[in-house]
C-alpha cells in the first residue's frame, strides 16, 4: 500500500455515521408511502390508476419545487433546525393521511409533505458531505448514497407487507415512528459552518440568476438522473400491480431487499473505483444493467426471475444514484456542494414525481409487464445520452519529430 493510502483522513467518523443513519429513516418513511399510497387511494377513494399514481407522484413534485428553495434556505437558516422541521412534518402528515376523507385533500397533503422532504433531504445530504474528506469524496458519497438505498429498499418492503397484511394505518404509524427516531439522531449530529464563497474581483463576471437556486455545472447529470429515475419510479409504483398480474403474492416485496443487498455489496468497490479510475467505468455498465433488470422484470413469471431482475436493478440504478451524485458534487466548488447536491436531487425528484404518472398512463393503455419493457429500452438509450455529454475521446499525444541535420 502507498503511504498516502495508509494516512488517508478517516471516513467513518461519528458524525458521518449519524448523517447516514438519519438519511435511512428519511427515505424509509418516504418509500413506505410511495409504494402503498397509490393502491390506498384507489381503494379508499375509488379513483383510477392514473389518479392513484398522482397521489404517489405529486409528493415528489412538491419536493421538486422545494429543491429550488433549498439552496437559499441552507445559506440563511440553521441546517439542524431545517432537518428537525422536516422530521416534525414527517410525524404529522402520516396521521393526516389516515384522517383525510377526500381525495383532493390527500393530494394537497402529499404536495406539502413533499416540499418539506425536498428541503430537509437536501440539508441532510449537505451535512453528510461536510464530514467527507475531499480526497475520498466519491467513496464517501457512494456510502452516503448506500444509506439512501437502505431506506428506499426497506420502505417498500415494510410498506407493502404492512399494507397487504394489516392495512394503511399500520403503514402510517410506521412512518411516524421512523420520523421520531430520525429526529433524535439529527439532534446528536455536529453541524459544521457552511464554507464561505471566495471573494470575487470587481472585474469578475457576475453569476447568473440561476445560480441562486441551482448549480449550473451539475444540471446535465441532474437531467439525466431525472430520466433514468423514471425507470425506478415505475418499479415502486407498479410492482404491486405486477404481483397481481403474475400471481406473485406478498413475496414480491422481497424484490427491494435483494435490490438493497446487491447495491450495498457493489458499493464496497464502486466508490473506490470512481476515485481511482473515473466515473465512466461505473456509469455505463450501470445503465446497461438497469435496462436489463427492467426487461427481465417485464417477463418475470416466478420469484427467481424477479430476484434476478432485482439484482440487476441494484447493480444499475443503485450505482447510478451514487455515481451521479458524486459527479454533481465534483462539478461544483467546495462552497457550493450543498447547491450541487440539491440540484442533483431536484432531477431525481423530477423523475420520481413524473414517473408514477407516466407509468400509470402507459399501464392504462398496455399492462404492467409491457410498461417495464418499454421503459427498459428508454433507459438503455440513456447510455448514449450520457456518453455524448460526458465521455470525451482522449486527445492523441503529439509525436516528437527529429530535426534534420
Amino acid at each position: 500500500m502507498t503511504n498516502d493510502y495508509l494516512h488517508r483522513e478517516p471516513l467513518w467518523t461519528r458524525d458521518f455515521i449519524l448523517a447516514c443513519a438519519s438519511n435511512v429513516f428519511v427515505f424509509f418513511a418516504v418509500h413506505l408511502f410511495l409504494s402503498t399510497v397509490a393502491a390506498y387511494s384507489i381503494q379508499r377513494f375509488m379513483v383510477g390508476d392514473a389518479e392513484g399514481g398522482a397521489a404517489s407522484g405529486l409528493f415528489i413534485i412538491g419536493a421538486l419545487f422545494a429543491r429550488l428553495l433549498a439552496g437559499p434556505a441552507m445559506q440563511r437558516l440553521s441546517l439542524r433546525w431545517l432537518a428537525i422541521g422536516m422530521f416534525i412534518s414527517f410525524a404529522i402528515f402520516p396521521l393526516l393521511y389516515i384522517a383525510t376523507g377526500q381525495y383532493w385533500l390527500l393530494i394537497a397533503e402529499r404536495i406539502v409533505h413533499g416540499m418539506t422532504f425536498g428541503i430537509g433531504s437536501s440539508v441532510i445530504a449537505t451535512l453528510a458531505i461536510q464530514h467527507v474528506p475531499q480526497m475520498r469524496i466519491a467513496e464517501g458519497t457512494s456510502w452516503y448514497a448506500s444509506s439512501t438505498v437502505v431506506g428506499v429498499a426497506m420502505g417498500p418492503l415494510v410498506g407493502l407487507y404492512l399494507f397487504r397484511t394489516i392495512g394503511f394505518e399500520a403503514v402510517s404509524w410506521a412512518a411516524v415512528i421512523a420520523a421520531l427516531v430520525g429526529m433524535g439522531i439529527i439532534a446528536l449530529l455536529k453541524v459544521e459552518p457552511s464554507p464561505v464563497a471566495p471573494k470575487q474581483h470587481d472585474d469578475a463576471p457576475k453569476p447568473s440568476w440561476l445560480s441562486n437556486f441551482l448549480e449550473p455545472a451539475s444540471l446535465p447529470i441532474a437531467l439525466i438522473g431525472a430520466a433514468w429515475t423514471l425507470g425506478y419510479a415505475s418499479i415502486v409504483t407498479l410492482l404491486n400491480a405486477l404481483a397481481d398480474e403474475r400471481n406473485l403474492g406478498t413475496s414480491v416485496s422481497w424484490f427491494f431487499l435483494v435490490y438493497a443487498l446487491v447495491t450495498i455489496a457493489s458499493r464496497q468497490f464502486t466508490g473506490k473505483i470512481m476515485d481511482r479510475r473515473g466515473f465512466h467505468v461505473v456509469m455505463i455498465p450501470a445503465f446497461v444493467s438497469f435496462a436489463a433488470g427492467l426487461f427481465i422484470l417485464s417477463i418475470a413469471e416466478n420469484l427467481i426471475t424477479l430476484f434476478v431482475a432485482a439484482a440487476l436493478v441494484g447493480l444499475g440504478q443503485g450505482n447510478l444514484l451514487s455515481a451521479g451524485q458524486t459527479i454533481a458534487v465534483k462539478q461544483a466548488e467546495r462552497h457550493r456542494i450543498g447547491m450541487a447536491a440539491s440540484t442533483f436531487f431536484l432531477g431525481i425528484d423530477a423523475g420520481m414525481g413524473t414517473g408514477p404518472i407516466i407509468a400509470g398512463a402507459i399501464v392504462a393503455a398496455t399492462s404492467p409487464s409491457a410498461t417495464y419493457g418499454i421503459i427498459s429500452v428508454f433507459v438503455l438509450a440513456l447510455t448514449l445520452v450520457y456518453a455524448a455529454i460526458y465521455v470525451r475521446p482522449k486527445k492523441a499525444k503529439p509525436t516528437a519529430t527529429k530535426r534534420g541535420n
